[in-house]
């Protein structure tokens, strides 16, 4: 955009522009997908950690009038190719379903019923009987780092060192050794995973997921089916929620549409809520375990020794060491990580993936460490402030953290705290004031979009992402609307569909820049074919001028007092319409990101480039209430400041920010996955045992997006996430804000009232 170009959308608190469709049922979600003769299915899944199925009788589910099939092991023509799972590949798991009659994880699939009713499918899997051989297990992590090792081999451990930290530790007068645990936690978005499997013949299907990853379904079902990619045709206009769940495929997709090519017949399935616990991924179980040694008031050295829990196969690491190698300035740091494998079935990526956990540990060990050096946990942290990443040396791309420091302490009022714990009180109610630092690494991908004009002035933004709840619609509207100088209300946005221009995973806080700036560069295509054609056609009042002299508002091109609507440009072109297409990629990638990205791969580009460190940092300040006598502790107050450079919409901005404040809120005094030891299956699988907070448990949440500081080293934007932000340090923030009202020191989550009460 020039200097003149109009930017009343970009940065504005726009409300989302599909809020009106979702609110009066419009917006059809994954199984509201109406699709004539369509069957149903119910999955059966293993209730056995590890072992074998030794007996699987269906003749009585069989004989449910209405019920045309139940599929397992034991069905002829369901063998599958390999398929990789994450990291290595599209699916959530490398373990096929239905392919004997192992059991390697809790929840694995064993059956499939398919009726031409719901209630039929269901009455027959409850008589679908099953028998295991059951072998031994270990489902959590703290039973597998007590019990042999499930590898055949010593899993490597990850991790890095810079500087002589040993050496300093070994010396060292001074050395603090800290644990902390964080557990797991289990996907539940609010719309449950759900499939429509609908073929086209044997070799082309449209398949109807709600999903953070489109080209994930097309490269699985094509690997396991040996079908082309193209012929996968996934549609997905609406997601309710993800949080990294969505972004892979998961077995119930492969069950599902072989299920629909035999019966040729479009097939629905929708997991249960229990099902979710089990069949879709969970944020790993992570220990930290931490050496310091401080020099004064100056940490010497630090070394952190993790062990994540993975699952049987995959080995997806929860990357714990992400924040500490280079949130602060620490000359002497050594990460290791060592994956410990379970049954508890493949963990996967939940909103910050090892960033939420990882901070848990880190930054209540900068509060202990700060008591330990007599300091106020603010004044700890600024004296370690990184001003280059430590961990590579380079720059970063833009960095406000002292800044989110000032406005959040500030409009907290940190600077009232007294530092002895149980100091504050109000009445016989104790109150404790916390903080902690939050950091997440810019993601970028490469991206592809179209913008499409219309004679009548409609505008058409064309992008093969997903709208995951996070405003994405809204977003990708005002950078076109911006672009081309028109209202808001002229341009379509169209998503979630396999057939639009590639795009990788909505995950990673990228959507926004990538898919954007691929965006803006399709609409900034566009003006500037018309803006040709104008000053090319003698008939134009612009005809003649230079191009950059030209500026765009208003649905017209302008030149001083001149003026030519666009919609007159292709009147006079006798075009009904004019569209461009755009690829860009994003600063640190090349070509092979954009090559990955057209063949179904992601074309990620990583957080460190040749060039910069690119993070979005933040700063959350916490207030609790513990009353003394019970010790239940409550949330009363939280506000947070996050550096996410230009900020797109406002209101989602912040929606986005305090959604993951509240989470933060959820990690530490609420969510944890609880197994049963002896079958290693999962006791508190509905939404009444696996407590998150309602709204009575939330008080007041500020968070204040910086302005002002847009980053062009992450995209052509100057844009950087805000969905994953807000969660990092929120728990260790209520954490130390727990230590200060009660004394006591809690280094693992949920903080519950029988841990404060020992």
């Amino acid at each position: 955009m020039t200097a003149g170009d109009q930017k009343k959308y970009v940065g504005a608190r726009v409300s989302r522009v599909d809020g009106p469709a979702k609110v009066r049922g419009e917006a059809t979600f994954a199984a509201e997908h109406d699709l004539p003769g369509v069957l149903h299915a119910v999955l059966i899944s293993a209730a056995c950690a590890h072992g074998r199925v030794s007996r699987l009788d269906t003749a009585a589910a069989r004989q449910v009038p209405g019920v045309l099939d139940v599929f397992s092991h034991q069905s002829d023509g369901w063998n599958m190719g390999k398929v990789g799972g994450y990291p290595r590949g599209p699916a959530g798991t490398s373990l096929l379903p239905f392919q004997g009659p192992e059991i390697s994880y809790r929840g694995e699939p064993v059956a499939l019923v398919v009726a031409q009713t719901l209630e039929a499918a269901r009455h027959a899997a409850l008589l679908v009987e099953i028998e295991y051989d059951r072998r031994p297990h270990h489902a959590t992590l703290q039973a597998a780092l007590d019990g042999p090792l499930l590898a055949r081999k010593p899993l490597p451990p990850l991790g890095h060192s810079r500087g002589k930290p040993g050496r300093i530790l070994k010396h060292a007068p001074h050395v603090i050794e800290r644990t902390y645990d964080t557990p797991v936690q289990h996907h539940n978005p609010m719309e449950m995973h759900a499939v429509i499997a609908d073929w086209d013949g044997d070799e082309r299907v449209t398949i109807y997921e709600p999903t953070q990853w489109m080209q994930s379904a097309q490269g699985t079902l094509a690997a396991a089916l040996g079908l082309e990619p193209e012929d996968v045709h996934v549609v997905s206009p609406f997601v309710g929620g993800g949080f990294g769940s969505k972004a892979t495929s998961w077995p119930h997709l492969l069950v599902t549409a072989l299920a629909a090519r035999v019966l040729r017949r479009p097939v629905k399935l929708v997991l249960t809520r229990a099902q979710m616990f089990a069949a879709v991924g969970y944020r790993a179980a992570t220990r930290s375990e931490y050496r310091a040694a401080l020099d004064g008031p100056q940490i010497s050295a630090l070394e952190l020794h993790a062990h994540t829990q993975t699952g049987p196969a995959d080995l997806f690491p929860e990357q714990v060491g992400m924040i500490p190698k280079m949130l602060y300035a620490t000359e002497h740091m050594e990460f290791k990580q060592t994956l410990v494998q379970t049954h508890a079935g493949p963990n996967i990526m939940m909103r910050a993936p090892g960033e939420a956990s990882g901070s848990f540990g880190l930054e209540v060990l900068m509060d202990e460490l700060a008591a330990e050096a007599g300091l106020d946990p603010l004044e700890f942290r600024r004296r370690h402030h990184a001003d280059t990443d430590p961990e590579s040396g380079k720059p970063f791309s833009s960095k406000h953290l002292l800044e989110c420091y000032d406005r959040a302490a500030g409009a907290f009022g940190w600077e009232r705290r007294t530092p002895e714990p149980g100091s504050m009180k109000d009445g016989d109610t104790l109150i404790g004031w916390g903080m902690a630092t939050a950091a997440y690494p810019v993601y970028a991908s490469a991206a592809t979009a179209r913008a499409r004009l219309h004679a009548d002035g409609r505008v058409d933004v064309e992008a093969g992402s997903h709208d995951i709840g996070t405003g994405t619609y809204s977003i990708l509207a005002q950078i076109a609307a911006d672009a081309l100088g028109t209202d808001l209300e002229r341009v379509t946005v169209k998503l979630g569909d396999s057939r639009l221009p590639k795009n990788g995973y909505s995950g990673g806080s990228r959507t926004a820049g990538s898919v954007g700036s691929a965006v803006l560069a399709a609409a900034q295509g566009l003006r500037q074919e018309l803006t040709d054609l104008a000053v090319n056609d003698p008939l134009s009042p612009l005809h003649g001028l230079a191009p950059i002299d030209i500026e765009v508002r208003g649905g017209a091109l302008h030149a001083g007092t001149l003026r030519d609507p666009l919609t007159d440009i292709l009147t006079r072109a006798g075009r009904d319409q004019h569209e461009t297409y755009r690829e860009i990629i994003p600063s640190g990638g090349g070509q092979k990101e954009l090559d990955a990205l057209k063949q179904g791969q992601d074309g990620m580009i990583e957080a460190v480039t040749d060039t910069h460190a690119r993070y979005s940092f933040g700063a959350v300040f916490v207030e609790v209430r513990v009353d003394p006598d019970f010790m239940t502790p409550r949330v009363s107050r939280i506000v947070g400041a996050f550096d996410i450079g230009q900020v797109l919409n406002a209101k989602t901005a912040e929606s986005q920010l305090i959604g993951g404040l509240i989470w933060g809120v959820s990690a530490a005094l609420h969510e944890q996955g609880e197994t049963d030891p002896a079958t290693g299956l999962v006791l508190n699988a509905n939404l009444a045992d696996y407590h998150i907070p309602v709204n009575a448990d939330i008080g007041e949440v500020r968070a204040i997006a910086l302005n002002g500081h847009p980053d062009f080293h992450t995209s052509a934007l100057g844009a950087r996430g805000a969905g994953e932000l807000g969660i990092v340090g929120t728990a260790a923030a209520i954490a130390n804000a727990i230590h200060h009202a009660t004394g006591k020191r809690i280094r693992s989550t949920p903080i519950t009232v029988d841990k404060l009460l020992g």
